[in-house]
């Protein structure tokens, strides 16, 4: 006869299924790592007007110099997916512009644009990205592939199918609408004596089974990744330009932080510490 109550095991596997306990596993990592750590995080919805949750939001400080009143902060924003299905990710080659000229939007500077002098009496304003000159310290240039569309394999009977209906608004979407309030919550608040870094990293991080398939001609290769980085340009009456979210296996999860996440943030620091000047700019630069 089966009992009204849920056993322990019940109650432990109901738990993993939710996935409550990988958002926990996840969150224990990035305290290990130093971060303070929020659970369901909450922001607006700029389309619904309502206030939805992010499954973990992070902050760490690399940077705090009182002598030059400069901070260097890193957030990430989680969305744990601890799901059995693969997500494979399709690779081609960049083009010039996105190995030259792409800016992550998710970073914040003391100023948006900075002024270089081109004569004596004329100027260009350069995005502060390339000013401060961090793309050779940012993982997404060191690989000269991108990824253009991301499906999940699913059983339907007894096939397996490629799913794309509603993987970009269950997955993407809503990561970037959270990047996107956090982003002008950060510029609405940044002013006054001290100039501030903020670096947010928005990541989808899956339990398993993260594969690209890299095509080059009639060649196809499908290998397993640790970290896909997926830029996508969204153009809605709330969302613009390119977004940029990393999807991460829980496996290498802390290599992400320690590798990726952190040789960026670092490289951001040291530059601060040692060029305030460059960093904070000047009344010129906007």
């Amino acid at each position: 006869m089966s009992s009204s109550h849920p056993t322990n095991d019940h109650i432990l596997k109901a738990l993993e299924r939710s996935g409550f306990l990988f958002e926990q596993e996840i969150a224990t990592i990035l305290e290990e790592d130093g971060f303070h750590v929020e659970t369901s995080w909450p922001y607006l919805d700029v389309d619904t007007k309502k206030s939805r949750e992010i499954d973990l939001r992070a902050v760490k400080t690399f940077l705090h110099n009182e002598e030059h009143k400069i901070q260097v902060f890193v957030e990430v924003l989680v969305e744990c997916k601890d799901s059995s299905s693969p997500f494979v990710f399709l690779e081609r080659p960049k083009n010039k512009r996105e190995m030259t000229s792409f800016r992550p939007k998710e970073y914040i500077f003391p100023c948006k644009f900075y002024r270089e002098a081109l004569s004596a009496s004329s100027f260009r304003e350069v995005p502060a990205f390339t000013h401060l000159g961090l793309a050779s310290s940012h993982y997404y240039f060191q690989s000269p592939n991108k990824t253009t569309q991301f499906s999940k394999i699913v059983r339907k009977g007894s096939d397996w199918i490629a799913n794309h209906d509603g993987i970009y608004d269950s997955v993407f979407l809503p990561i970037v609408k959270a990047v996107d309030a956090r982003l002008k919550s950060i510029a609405a608040s940044n002013g006054g004596e001290w100039r501030v870094v903020w670096l947010v990293f928005p990541v989808v991080v899956l339990r398993d089974h993260l594969m690209a398939l890299s095509i080059k001609g009639q060649e196809k290769e499908l290998a397993e990744r640790g970290r896909v980085t997926f830029v996508r340009n969204l153009d809605s009456d709330t969302l613009k330009g390119d977004y940029l979210v990393d999807f991460v296996t829980f496996r290498y999860l802390k290599d992400y932080l320690n590798d990726d996440v952190s040789r960026f943030a670092t490289a951001v620091a040291e530059l601060s510490a040692s060029s305030p000047a460059l960093v904070r700019g000047d009344k010129k630069s906007t």
